[in-house]
């Protein structure tokens, strides 16, 4: 029989096998191997392949087409009404008859805009509900947006034209490319608020990009999502998705157009390709860096959800939630929400009952030992996370952006310190219990945790469920032999590592830094599974190959810190603004970055030392590298006041507000301390949040109308003072003046534009 001893030292026969850890150790590198190796996209087709199926080849080339000049084109400039013409061109040459549809949205965040959607449909065999498949053409003001998100919109045309050639689905497809959703969604909230086709929308397949290559992940659903998981899953060749992605995503602050669809619970699929971040939103979001094995798997994941989700029955689609995972990214595997509970209960179920097979085989295997594998597994976990943070304190100087072009060495650092807290503790209990003991604890632990998920978070429990269920059946199964028990507290950790491993890669990709810190977290929670297998390994092991572990992931560490953070190919961000009030003699360049102001940009003006407020109406935490510029002399733009009146405590205004140099954007910063109760652009009501009457916040707010036509637009407002009261008027347009050349001429190589770019402003302080 194996036994504990009275002094904690544990008999022979209840350790676990010489050979356990390196097994499992191999195990998990085989499934890193696997992981790494399936983490890429299919490989492109050519514009040879045949007309009935998805070609990278001709999506790249229709893309080529559309960016023309690979200018910038934002919302309401006459560059991007050039690509709306591009893609209508391309929609009648398909045979589609595509229409446009104006209307003026506005969000939450005080801006509007005059959105033009392209609509095109293609019908199917039965009226009712469609399918609407959507992508916006703008981009951001700093470049063309190749990947974000002409890519989406090149992959709908081929998809369109690839529908074009088969026979009709049951249900019709939409085809909606919108404007403005680097606005803030206009365009998906025109289509939604204006639009009469909005009726017909049964479900929607959206495609975006945060980067610029990588495969296509399905990484966000609206609404009640098992029927579409299991449509799209049925029809992909390479699903690349997972429950954990729609969860985190869920708990991000982050937009798309699919957002406001959800918010009128319309239930859709959400895909995008995110290696590159560096690339988002950036001067460097250009044709060259588009990955053609990205456009591949975007088109293939687009036609496959289209066709499974148009042969649905849209008018009453099934209840219910799911929870899933794709295996190898051949196949996508899937259970009911609601089932994750009873599995954690079957999971805490399986190992109670191992644990007592194993005891009734003569080994022991007490309460005691079960709380220690239990208790250690959760220390692991804090431990490593304390670590973690630890860890980022170091590498820190080397991330002064989320994502960095060389991160391997961090992603090395992080992986290393889950390795050596987790195995520094193992080594710990591993002396003063026995694997039968242990294994119950720690499994015991991740049942628990499965369980807790699977009632609070279940797209997030698979990844507990899995490998608790296979350590359950394992025990019960092999517990019978040392051998046996060996196996079974290996082979679950394999398990682990073949679910975990893939979805951990991603996670850098998607949070950046604070990804690596939640990764470490938990992998603490995967090599927890080795502890039981650390009561094999002798004194010298438990303590060294902890402490290996420790010193190279500090090693790790500093070799990331040292290294360049940007590169030309990753380049930094940094923007730049022109601006010049009415009544100044001279303008002002205003640097934005996230990091310091580089040296040769620095002597090509006579910056100020230190960041500051750029603007007047800025808040006073706001901060920007600052310089005299020469003057614009330009007109500033104008408001005229149509209507004034005031009754009862409240001022009513119409204005019309003017850019006479043709700005496209134009703003008002209305005082908070006027309490302004509505805003109204051009017909539309903008949000206004609740305005405290006591100790209301300094400054102002902006209400920007991003599509000013030459002749002005109009604004009403309501106010909660009658008070005269000074505001700002700013216009906006892309690009800057020739008198910034010689700043722009000393950016380094590995500095790019960011978001919405250079920009010249001018701006009118008026007493209202």
């Amino acid at each position: 029989m194996d036994r504990t001893g009275s002094r904690g030292v544990v008999e022979p026969g209840g350790r676990a096998a010489a050979w356990g850890l390196p097994v499992a150790l191999a195990l998990l590198a085989i499934a890193l191997l696997l992981a790494t190796l399936r983490s890429g996209p299919p490989a492109p087709r050519p514009e040879s392949a045949p007309a009935g199926e998805i070609s990278a080849g001709r999506t790249l080339a229709v893309l080529r087409d559309l960016l023309g000049d690979g200018s910038p084109h934002p919302m309401g400039t006459p560059a991007n009404d050039r690509v709306r013409e591009r893609i209508l061109a391309h929609l009648r040459q398909l045979g589609y008859a595509p229409e446009v549809q104006e209307a003026v949205a506005c969000n939450e965040d005080a801006r509007c805009g005059r959105a033009k959607n392209v609509l095109a449909r293609l019908p199917g065999r039965e009226p009712g509900k469609s399918v609407l498949l959507m992508a916006h053409y703008d981009s951001v003001g700093a470049g063309p947006g190749a990947s974000d998100d002409m890519s989406g919109v090149a992959t709908i045309l081929e998809v369109a034209r690839v529908l074009k050639t088969a026979p009709p689905l049951r249900h019709g497809v939409l085809l909606l490319l919108n404007e403005g959703e680097e606005e803030g969604l206009l365009g998906a909230q025109a289509f939604v608020e204006h639009s009469p086709t909005f009726a017909e929308v049964g479900a929607v397949v959206n495609l975006e990009a945060r980067g610029a290559a990588g495969p296509s992940l399905m990484f966000e659903t609206s609404g009640p999502d098992a029927w579409m998981v299991s449509r799209y899953a049925a029809g992909a060749a390479d699903p690349f998705t997972s429950s954990l992605y729609v969860t985190i995503y869920q708990l991000m602050p982050n937009n798309t157009d699919l957002t406001v669809f959800k918010r009128h619970k319309v239930p859709g699929l959400n895909f995008a390709f995110i290696d590159r971040p560096t690339l988002y939103h950036s001067g460097e979001d250009d044709l060259a860096d588009v990955s053609p094995a990205s456009l591949q798997h975007h088109g293939e994941n687009a036609l496959a959800a289209v066709r499974g989700l148009a042969e649905a029955d849209l008018a009453a689609p099934p209840p219910g939630r799911a929870v899933f995972f794709d295996l190898f990214h051949a196949v996508v595997l899937r259970w009911p929400a609601g089932l994750s509970p009873l599995l954690g209960l079957l999971a805490l179920a399986l190992a109670i009952g191992a644990a007592f097979r194993i005891r009734r085989s003569g080994v022991a295997a007490g309460g005691g030992s079960w709380i220690l594998g239990f208790t250690s597994a959760l220390a692991a976990l804090l431990l490593v996370i304390i670590l973690a943070f630890a860890l980022r304190l170091i590498v820190a100087e080397g991330f002064p952006s989320p994502w960095v072009p060389r991160p391997l060495p961090a992603m090395a650092g992080f992986w290393l310190v889950a390795i050596g807290g987790a195995l520094g503790l193992a080594g710990l209990m591993g002396r003063r219990a026995s694997l039968p003991g242990l294994w119950a604890g720690v499994w015991l632990f991740w049942s628990a945790l499965g369980l807790v998920l699977g009632i609070a978070l279940p797209g997030v429990s698979y990844l507990f469920l899995v490998p608790a269920l296979v350590a359950g059946v394992c025990g019960l199964v092999l517990g019978g032999s040392p051998a046996g028990r060996t196996v079974a507290a290996a082979l679950p950790v394999f398990v682990a590592g073949l679910l975990w491993f893939d979805v951990l890669r991603a996670l850098y990709l998607g949070l950046g830094l604070f990804g690596l810190i939640v990764t470490a977290a938990l992998l603490a929670v995967v090599f927890s599974a080795l502890i039981p297998l650390m009561a094999g390994v002798g004194p010298a092991g438990r303590r060294w190959l902890p402490l290996a572990a420790l010193a190279a992931a500090v090693v790790f560490a500093f070799v990331a810190r040292s290294l360049p953070p940007y590169s030309p190919e990753s380049p930094r961000k940094l923007g730049v603004a022109a601006w010049q009030g009415a009544d100044a003699a001279e303008g002002r360049f205003v640097v934005l970055t996230d990091g310091p102001l580089p040296a040769s940009m620095r002597q090509a003006a006579a910056f100020a030392p230190h960041p500051m407020p750029p603007f007047p109406w800025s808040p006073p935490f706001s901060r920007a590298f600052v310089a005299p510029a020469p003057a614009l002399n330009a007109p500033a733009p104008d408001v005229a006041v149509l209507e004034d009146s005031a009754t009862g405590g409240k001022r009513h205004l119409r204005l019309r507000l003017t850019s006479p140099r043709g700005a496209s954007a134009v703003s008002v910063c209305i005082p908070r301390v006027a309490f302004p109760e509505w805003v109204r652009f051009e017909g539309e009501v903008v949000p206004v949040p609740a305005v405290r009457r006591k100790n209301p916040l300094p400054g102002c707010r902006l209400y920007s109308l991003r599509t000013v036509p030459p002749q002005g637009s109009e604004i009403e407002v309501v106010l909660g003072s009658t008070q005269p009261m000074d505001w700002y008027v700013i216009d906006q347009s892309f690009g800057l003046p020739p008198t910034a050349q010689g700043l722009l001429a000393a950016r380094p190589r590995d500095v790019v534009p960011v978001d919405e770019g250079n920009m010249t402003m001018m701006s009118r302080k008026v007493r209202i």
